[in-house]
């Protein structure tokens, strides 16, 4: 039989398939003794005889988080344990990132456990390190703790909870989030309740309701899906979507019942501000009475939205309260008389209602505090009266009306314990925007009510007034009847009148003018210092001849006026240059004629026209300097091509005259120079007006003394057919 071979331990060591390392455990570094290959592996030394004799920390440095920034070492701290104990010791999880082939680092996790090692006399001789590599577990085990945080995440972002109902021992156990909804503590929860714990914290107008179906549920295979409140220890309200199937065993029998609780509280009050807002569009579209409005607003907000609403709205100067509600009309009742004992709200504060009506803009708390109430109150009687209203939240909306502040909405929650959300103010400001509208419309209405009955009174003084002026035109009317009589017969006469003096009048100056003739041919050599008298006699029956025969050119312009026809202007003008060419030639005077248009005219007073105030330029001359006119024409059709005008222009260089006599001259009877200056009745312009009136035209002039004159007359150039006129 071979001899045995001796266990060589040292070899028995480097292959054992765990990687041991050792270390002197009376060595202040802890000199490494042993390491087997395993370890080597796994620290990626190629050869273990290389750490052999050095300390543990100088080939496996601590990097821990924990050495880097408080200066113990976990490690170290383990050896000691070890050495003071004499029992193995346990290390935590210890991340150790390893050298990698690409010269970077993987990262490890390991776990430690450190056995000491004792001679026979039971001294320890060494301590041996144990390592693990927990890598994968670790890992996994950090992935699946993230997840949870997520998923916790989810379910707080989401509101969502869930239970786990143990039928049969009638135990319901939740997590934090169901403790949160029905207002239990969360190891209450955790540890379980019974089912009626739960139920009563349910709203009392929907207990009744959830339990008759939770009865209905367990007879049933259905699913539980229910929207009920739950009334938490602060009397605060959250709505609740709760979701279930019963679970039964082999004979039918209920076992338990779990389920997913959704807290929908915002949803339901985004719902019902929708529903509370639409109900409200219609309410203020119901009246053009805003103050009654505003009132029917607050008792639809109450107890809907809030426990308090009142409407209040700047009316000269102070601060008008014209809607108030509460669900108790006691409370109302004591608010008003509360807010007469205080008298008129102080707007010059920098908070609350007086900031909203400065600024524009909302006041929003979501949750009073004691601080805050008592920060507000100005005296302990006020503090004592909030701390009683139990407010819990408010919110202050301003009405405006053309973007400035006419007024403010406030919204309290007290009883119920609603704290508002930001949901909440934005359904306020919606509410105080279509009430600013209403207000805006109610008050135009107002006043267009104001205005029309102003109207309807001016429109019955105006109607009275046009009695009156009527009746007075009736009055004038007849009074104008009788005067166009009286005038009718007044032209009548004035026409016998022009027969009478061109026949009548004219035969005694003819008579005296033959029988004056008659006295110088045949008593000449008698007459001596008489025959001065005789010519005085003749001049003077000459010129009253002359002023006959002016007046009657004067009343003829409308006696004996024509009808109009083309006229052409041109050849008139010529015709009377003929007709004055002694004068022409006497006065050495220079006539221009332009190309002149044809219009429509009687030609013959045209003719007398221009006859008329050529002469007259050439009458009024300088002495000693030959008479210059100028006849010229242009044509205006500004007022359209039907109503074209002809504007003549008749220029001279004579005397001229001072323009503050304009309307003198063309007056009848009306001289600027003496008889003996020049000649003439005084008659001739006041004739060239009535005829350029005749026809529907304008005269003027404009002149400086010893600069000429320049006449205008502006002449339709068409007209509706005329009517010729006889005496």
């Amino acid at each position: 039989m071979a001899a045995k071979t001796p266990l060589d331990y040292q070899t028995l060591f480097n292959v054992l398939p765990n990687p041991y390392i050792a270390v002197l455990p009376d060595d202040p570094v802890f000199t490494i003794v042993a390491e087997n290959d395993a370890h080597a592996s796994i620290a990626n030394i190629t050869d273990s005889s290389s750490s052999i004799g050095k300390p543990l920390f100088e080939v496996f440095p601590d990097v821990s988080e924990q050495y880097q920034t408080t200066g113990v070492s976990e490690l170290k701290e383990s050896f000691r344990r070890v050495i003071r104990t004499g029992t193995p010791d346990s290390m935590p999880v210890l991340r150790y990132d390893i050298p990698d082939a690409n010269g970077g680092f993987s990262e490890r996790f390991w776990r430690l456990t450190h056995y000491p090692v004792f001679d026979a006399t039971g001294t320890l001789q060494a301590i041996y390190q144990a390592t693990k590599d927990i890598t994968d577990e670790t890992v996994s085990s950090i992935k699946l703790k993230q997840t949870q945080q997520q998923l916790d995440e989810a379910l707080s972002s989401g509101l969502i909870g869930t239970w786990l109902w143990d039928v049969q021992k009638d135990i319901v156990v939740g997590d934090r989030y169901m403790a949160t909804m029905y207002g239990v503590s969360e190891a209450d929860a955790a540890a379980g309740l019974p089912l009626t714990r739960f139920v009563e914290s349910i709203h009392p107008d929907d207990r009744a309701r959830i339990q008759k179906e939770i009865t209905k549920a367990l007879k049933s295979s259905e699913i539980f899906a229910m929207e009920y409140r739950t009334l938490r220890p602060d009397n605060s309200i959250r709505w609740i979507l709760a979701r279930g199937r019963i679970e039964r065993d082999a004979t039918g029998t209920p076992v338990q019942f779990p389920g997913v609780l959704v807290d929908v509280t915002d949803r339901k009050i985004i719902e019902d501000n929708l529903s509370f807002l639409s109900k409200a569009s219609v309410v203020l579209a119901e009246s053009l009475n805003y103050k009654k409005t505003m009132q029917n607003i607050a008792d639809l907000a109450v107890p809907r939205i809030a426990d308090w609403c009142t409407v209040d709205i700047l009316s000269d100067g102070g601060l008008q309260q014209v809607a108030l509600a509460h669900k108790d009309p006691q409370k109302v009742d004591w608010a008003i008389e509360l807010r007469k004992q205080q008298g008129e709200p102080d707007l010059s504060g920098q908070t609350g209602l007086a900031k909203v009506l400065k600024t524009g803009k909302p006041e929003f708390f979501p949750e009073i505090t004691e601080e805050l109430i008592i920060a507000s109150a100005k005296t302990k009687k006020e503090l004592k009266l909030l701390q009683g209203l139990g407010m819990s939240s408010i919110i202050m909306v301003p009405l405006l009306i053309d973007k400035k502040p006419a007024g403010a909405i406030t919204l309290i929650s007290a009883e119920q314990k609603r704290h508002y959300t930001t949901a909440d103010l934005e359904m306020a400001q919606a509410l105080a925007g279509r009430a600013s509208i209403a207000i805006t419309n109610a008050k135009l209405y107002d006043s267009a009510q104001q205005e029309l009955k102003k109207r309807k009174k001016l429109e019955d003084q105006l109607r009275l007034a046009n009695e009156g002026l009527e009746r007075r035109v009736e009055e004038r009317t007849a009074q104008l009847e009788v005067t166009n009589t009286n005038l009718e017969r007044s032209n009548r006469e004035l026409q016998d009148f022009a027969y009478v003096a061109s026949h009548d009048l004219q035969e005694p100056l003819r008579k005296i003018q033959a029988f004056g003739n008659l006295l110088e041919e045949e008593y000449a050599d008698k007459l001596d210092d008489g025959r001065d008298y005789l010519e005085r006699m003749r001049g003077a029956a000459k010129r009253m001849s002359a002023l006959i025969e002016d007046i009657l050119s004067f009343s003829r312009v409308t006696t004996k006026g024509r009808g109009f026809s083309p006229v052409d202007l041109t050849v008139i003008a010529r015709e009377v240059l003929e007709d004055l060419e002694t004068r022409i030639n006497d006065t050495k005077a220079t006539v221009i004629i332009d190309k002149l248009p044809t219009i429509d005219a009687d030609a013959m007073q045209i003719r007398q026209l221009l006859q008329n105030l050529i002469s007259n330029a050439l009458k009024f001359h300088k002495p000693d300097v030959a008479p210059v006119v100028k006849l010229s024409a242009r044509t205006d059709i500004s007022q359209g091509r039907r109503k074209k005008t002809c504007i003549i222009t008749i220029e001279d260089n004579g005397v001229g005259f001072d323009e503050k006599y304009l309307d003198r001259i063309f007056a009848v009877f009306q001289r600027l120079h003496t008889r003996d200056s020049y000649e003439g009745t005084g008659i001739g312009l006041a004739v060239c007006r009535k005829i350029v009136e005749r026809h529907g035209g304008t005269i003027t002039a404009s002149s400086q003394p010893g600069k000429g004159a320049t006449f205008v007359v502006s002449l339709p150039i068409y007209h509706k057919p005329v009517v010729h006129q006889e005496p």
